[in-house]
């Protein structure tokens, strides 16, 4: 998302410094933030990735970069989604700083956010406040140990981008993710190649501090296969899934696919 259309104060990009960082946003001509270099160019991108670039960092032109075709990606996403539920309400589980609720308000949709991370409400104050958006935060996180994502809120479209990679139970995160989606849900993430119904996972990373339980712990690198997600999706109500295009020249990462399945 550019802001430099904005104009903002000295006070506002002080702001936008302090409460955006791994989403992709132009602040200023010299100030971008966003994860997408950490994806593509950093060792290890779980480890303290570098979300905040300034003009003449040595690694500026390949974060602009990065984070522009990252941007691209969200947009065309989220652009789809509008056109196909014009006027809805869009509910992202895990919203981190609230790029997918603030660009849906936008293109004329009711935009929510939710994120384990209270703090995840000042970014999208801050958007609201500077794009004149209504976008609101709820703190309802999905908790593997219960199952449910905890709003009482139904929306018409639930979207969910890069999370399931973090879930020990990804079936039941369809499950609650279909129990609040009214319309349809859109899973952004990597799926594992092949024709069987399978759940791959990677060993727990321990570098997020106190692990949970076994088998909470599994807590990166988890994915499907396709069509494991379009039986599951079938058996929980929705007809049918189609893969959103994605535009020319946006990110793309090996076996990420963005999904949508629709309600029967």
């Amino acid at each position: 998302m550019d802001l430099r259309r904005f104009e903002l104060t000295p006070r506002q990009v002080a702001e936008a410094e302090s409460v955006l960082n791994y989403q992709p946003f132009i602040i200023t001509d010299d100030v971008q933030t966003g994860v997408a270099y950490s994806w593509l160019h950093a060792h290890d991108p779980r480890v303290k990735p570098p979300l905040l670039f300034r003009r003449g960092d040595p690694t500026w032109d390949k974060a602009a970069e990065a984070n522009e075709r990252l941007r691209k990606l969200y947009d065309g996403f989220i652009e789809q989604i509008a056109a196909r539920f014009p006027g809805g309400s869009l509910f992202d589980v895990g919203c981190s700083n609230g790029y997918f609720p603030v660009r849906a308000e936008t293109l004329g949709m009711r935009g929510i956010g939710s994120d384990i991370w209270r703090g995840r409400a000042r970014s999208i104050a801050f958007l609201n406040s500077v794009l004149g958006t209504k976008a609101r935060f709820v703190w309802a996180p999905y908790w593997p140990q219960w199952g449910r994502v905890l709003t009482m809120r139904k929306s018409d479209v639930v979207t969910a981008s890069a999370i399931m990679c973090h879930l020990p139970s990804p079936l039941d995160f369809l499950h609650a993710l279909s129990r609040v989606a009214q319309r349809a849900v859109f899973i952004w993430g990597q799926f594992e190649p092949g024709d069987g119904m399978a759940i791959f996972y990677e060993p727990p990373f321990h570098g997020w501090g106190r692990m949970r339980p076994f088998p909470y712990c599994f807590n990166d690198g988890t994915r499907m296969t396709r069509p494991l997600f379009d039986f599951a999706m079938r058996e929980l109500g929705f007809g049918e899934v189609v893969e959103l295009v994605e535009p020319s020249g946006t990110l793309r990462l090996p076996h990420h696919h963005g999904l949508l399945a629709i309600r029967s």
